[in-house]
């Protein structure tokens, strides 16, 4: 089963709502958001690890029907233990796309209540993300047999500041001996990296409720794919931020949560969204 953080608990009411990271995110990337949509949503929240990543099973692949799969098997087991026969299921990057590929599947769809995609087309990107692809390289090509802060340290001088906090140091552990240890399966990462980023999910269709959050900077969700979307998704919303990155749950957790909350509990007709437009 998936590695995961839990939020709230069995006494909470209402549909659970499962949190999926994007490459390279870890459960506790969720704690401070995980929080307080237990609060404000009256249930129980759960964040998850991919595949080859965390506490979760190393394989020696990662699709995004393998990640879907491996997903469902997360839900069904909520399912067991809340008694609720939906949930509320949101993915951020990567896991935006796993949601996705799930979604559209017909024999898995009806889990799913009410799907949030963060700031993630079902269509691919070409392949001009290269300091990603770079920063994967200088990790593995990084010398362990250092203290973690070493490690940290030199990667600073090779990588964005932006990707060292958000890809090396949630994924940089040590051993029992104080040596720096990746928690990540680097290799199977880099080996998967041209297919996570390029692959398309042109085909399926979801018919439930379903929001996609964007960063309007981010490139990530560009405005060309909004049809495909639309299609895939017929009673889809749009949520933009304009103070994000990729990251919305991080750069932005107020967006992120509001609008989350505005879309699973809506307080009029639209919602009130706050500091973002609806497309």
């Amino acid at each position: 089963m998936l590695a995961n953080l839990t939020f709230g608990n069995m006494r909470s009411s209402g549909t659970p709502l499962i949190l999926v990271p994007g490459l390279f995110g870890t459960k506790e990337n969720w704690i401070r958001v995980g929080k307080e949509l237990s609060q404000r949503l009256g249930c129980m929240v759960f964040a998850v690890e991919n595949r080859n990543h965390g506490g979760s099973s190393m394989a020696p692949s990662m699709t995004y029907p393998e990640m879907a799969d491996d997903l469902v098997g997360f839900i069904d087991w909520v399912r067991k233990i809340t008694g609720e026969e939906q949930v509320n299921l949101h993915g951020h990057s990567m896991g935006g796309k796993t949601v996705t590929q799930l979604a559209t599947t017909p024999e898995y769809a009806p889990r799913i209540k009410n799907l949030i995609v963060e700031d993630m087309s079902p269509l691919g990107y070409p392949l001009k993300r290269a300091e990603y692809l770079d920063c994967i390289k200088h990790m593995i090509a990084t010398d362990m047999n250092k203290t973690r802060s070493e490690v940290m340290a030199e990667l600073g001088e090779k990588v964005s500041k932006v990707l060292l906090y958000q890809f090396v140091r949630g994924n940089l552990g040590e051993d029992v001996n104080g040596k720096a240890q990746w928690t990540c399966n680097l290799n199977v990462i880099d080996e998967t990296y041209i297919y996570l980023l390029s692959h398309d999910i042109r085909f399926g269709v979801f018919d439930g409720p379903t929001l996609f959050q964007r960063a309007s900077g981010s490139g990530f969700l560009p405005a060309a794919h909004k049809a495909r979307v639309e299609k895939m998704f017929p009673m889809v919303k749009f949520a933009e931020t304009a103070w994000s990155n990729h990251w919305i749950h991080a750069d932005d957790p107020k967006f992120f949560v509001d609008s989350i909350c505005d879309f699973l509990e809506p307080a009029d007709e639209l919602g009130q969204l706050g500091r973002k437009a609806m497309i």
